[in-house]
């Protein structure tokens, strides 16, 4: 019979490392694969700096870029409120919209002209995770459209008799920059600054009577063109008398 040698103490610590070292491989593999599955990149949590709301319509044959309410320091009830948004052709013919009302109530005119100006794209952009979408220029001006304020006013004059005749893959512009844009005259409520109107939907009307929905999670306002002054530092009384 083969008489065993009991292990030196040399060889038993070389066998408890080997051991360590096997068991910290695995663990590191784990808490790799595990990080790896619940990595967050910065691009998943990037939101868009200029904010605005796009949602395709309900047909699918125009898509509603940024839309936002124009800054203003408030408006008051009865106010027009000036919008502004692009609007994109996904049809495969060119579409004209003759009418657009909205649900918050107010009437929804054309400032500028009667018609709006349209411009060639190559493609509408769809939305993504973020509330804005870009890639497509935006400062679109019509040729025919009366000069009025680029700055919100509440007696802005706009017609309800609406004319915007979009090209196939084409798109229009629509704000105070571009002379020519959207509002929503007699705002029934009062609206702050900075404010946005949830639930929003308008409805379009093409030149054949038919309608379509773009319902927006909520409007907003868009920030303003200069930052807002920071406010003064405020004393407090510490008790002292005059």
């Amino acid at each position: 019979m083969t008489r065993s040698t009991p292990a030196t103490p040399l060889a038993r610590r070389r066998t408890v490392l080997g051991a360590a070292l096997l068991a910290s491989a695995a663990l590191g593999v784990g808490l790799l694969s595990a990080c790896s599955a619940g990595q967050i990149t910065g691009t998943d949590t990037q939101v868009a700096a200029v904010p605005g709301v796009s949602v395709n319509s309900a047909d699918g044959l125009i898509a509603v870029r940024d839309a936002a309410i124009v800054y203003a320091d408030g408006y008051k009830a009865g106010s027009t409120v000036p919008l502004s948004v692009r609007i994109f052709n996904n049809a495969k013919q060119p579409v004209k919209i003759t009418g657009v009302s909205v649900n918050k109530g107010g009437t929804v005119v054309l400032v500028g002209g009667p018609q709006a100006a349209a411009t060639p794209a190559a493609a509408s952009p769809t939305p993504s995770g973020s509330r804005r979408v870009s890639g497509a220029p935006s400062n679109i001006a019509s040729a025919n459209a009366a000069p009025t304020s680029a700055s919100p006013s509440p007696t802005s004059a706009g017609s309800s008799e609406i004319s915007i005749a979009i090209p196939v893959a084409g798109f229009v512009a629509l704000s105070p920059d571009t002379k020519t844009y959207l509002a929503i005259e007699k705002l029934p409520d009062a609206l702050q600054a900075g404010a946005a109107q949830p639930d929003v939907v308008f409805t379009f009307t093409y030149a054949d009577g038919k309608t379509t929905t773009a319902t927006l999670p909520e409007l907003p306002m868009s920030p303003p063109l200069t930052p807002l002054p920071k406010p003064s530092a405020v004393v407090k009384n510490e008790g002292h008398g005059e």
